[in-house]
């Protein structure tokens, strides 16, 4: 008899539940938003559009859902589901989720930014998340710091397709560092996660590189004598993705359920 496959209903359940949260967070950072609003208004200062506040502070939201991800694990092991269609789901659901929240983002900042110049006359930032990179030491500490604060930016105004698109990815990578990073913990000792987390970093650092030198944005001084076509980069961009994606699927592959 052959086996039905669960991993749509795996991917629907996910992405709601991790959605739910997802919208928690969007309404958090917008009343942290609109709290910079009313200052920017009484102290006559200009402030940082919603969608900028939600590209800085989603990297770290989508980590941490990703290292929260394993442990949807257990509960569809014990309820019939593979350690297959709980991958294939979870990657699915990482994938919309990492297409949603730019969608939301930019949207309710369309929607802040005519309130702001036509009814507040209270004036925008430029965005400067690129150039904030060059003013970083350039030293280990300031590329991991770069690569989880500062990732490469691309103003919607300027094109919008493709800011949400490098959004779109930024946060799917994190999402899926979260995820490598809680699957080594889950399947062997301390010491393995803990290299599981350099590892990751190493991961974000060189995707960030590469999507700089593809868009021709600036890059930290380790990096400024690299020179690579998009030819080169974008593929390794891609290729970097499937390998984290395939450690995951090993991973969880034949991983020991802990109810």
């Amino acid at each position: 008899m052959k086996q039905t496959t669960t991993f749509p209903k795996v991917a629907k359940d996910m992405f709601l539940v991790q959605l739910y949260w997802a919208f928690g967070f969007l309404g958090i950072m917008l009343v942290i938003h609109i709290v910079k609003i009313i200052t920017a208004f009484i102290q006559g200062n200009e402030v940082d559009s919603y969608y900028n506040s939600v590209f800085v502070a989603a990297n770290i939201f989508m980590l941490v859902i990703g290292l929260i991800s394993v442990y949807f694990l257990p509960h569809y092991a014990g309820n019939g589901v593979t350690r297959k269609d709980y991958f294939k789901g979870g990657l699915l659901a990482s994938i919309g989720l990492s297409v949603v929240i730019p969608i939301i983002a930019i949207c309710i900042s369309v929607i802040g930014q005519f309130i702001l110049k036509n009814m507040a006359n209270i004036g925008l930032k430029e965005p400067n998340l690129n150039e904030v990179v060059l003013d970083i030491d350039s030293n280990i500490i300031g590329d991991i710091v770069q690569s989880v604060i500062l990732t490469p930016f691309v103003d919607p105004g300027s094109n919008w397709i493709l800011a949400i698109g490098l959004f779109s990815l930024n946060i799917f990578m994190y999402y899926l560092v979260g995820w490598f990073i809680s699957a080594s913990f889950y399947r062997y000792d301390t010491i393995t996660g803990l290299g599981s987390i350099l590892l990751g970093l190493i991961s974000l650092t060189l995707v960030d590189v590469l999507i700089r030198m593809s868009l021709n944005l600036p890059v930290a001084d380790r990096f400024s004598s690299l020179d690579l076509p998009a030819v080169i980069t974008i593929p390794g961009i891609f290729v970097i993705i499937v390998i984290i994606i395939w450690i995951i699927r090993v991973l969880t592959k034949r991983v020991s359920i802990k109810m």
